[in-house]
């Protein structure tokens, strides 16, 4: 079985930690590249430069501005919301923005909805195709995996922060609730 978010997270924060501190050792500044966020041994393939929307200006958003802003990106692009599912709640309740259409996207639809999630401001990190078609975006500490089609058959919109509150309640999370909740 392959690592689930939470435990690829944690694996990557133990590699930078030894890194940045061989480094330090040998009184040499680490100014690297950060962690494979999205490896390409997982099938994603990263895009060559960040895509060309402007970084937030206004700082981190909340949980509820992210759910806003998807909300807003998918009627932008024309998809109709399909079933709300119910709140995050616990630890992680400030750290995951979700939004669920009612069907997959047509090329059409998906590439107004990638344009419109770059307009307020998220910047296409990664790409993978197998076995549906996903995108990775991101901003700010929030990290966006948007599905298409898949297991349920629709377009969704999964959005997770990522700082330290939040992997440490992902963590805790994974642990108590295992790694499929």
């Amino acid at each position: 079985m392959g690592r689930t978010w939470a435990g690829r997270r944690r694996a990557q924060w133990v590699g930078a930690t030894a890194l940045a501190t061989a480094a330090v050792a040998c009184g040499v500044a680490l100014m690297a590249a950060p962690a494979e966020e999205y490896p390409a041994i997982d099938g994603w393939i990263r895009e060559p430069e960040a895509s060309k929307a402007a970084p937030r200006a206004a700082g981190d958003p909340s949980r509820a501005a992210v759910a806003a802003e998807l909300a807003d990106a998918a009627a932008a692009a024309g998809l109709a919301a399909g079933r709300v599912h119910p709140a995050e709640e616990g630890g992680t309740a400030d750290c995951i923005a979700d939004w669920t259409g009612d069907g997959p996207a047509d090329e059409a639809r998906l590439a107004a909805l990638e344009t419109a999630l770059e307009e307020r401001g998220w910047q296409v990190m990664a790409r993978r195709g197998d076995p549906f078609p996903e995108v990775a975006l991101s901003s700010g500490s929030w990290r966006l995996e948007l599905h298409n089609g898949g297991l349920l058959n629709t377009t969704t919109l999964v959005a997770k922060r990522s700082t330290a509150p939040c992997d440490e309640a992902f963590r805790r999370a994974e642990e108590t609730q295992g790694p499929r909740g």
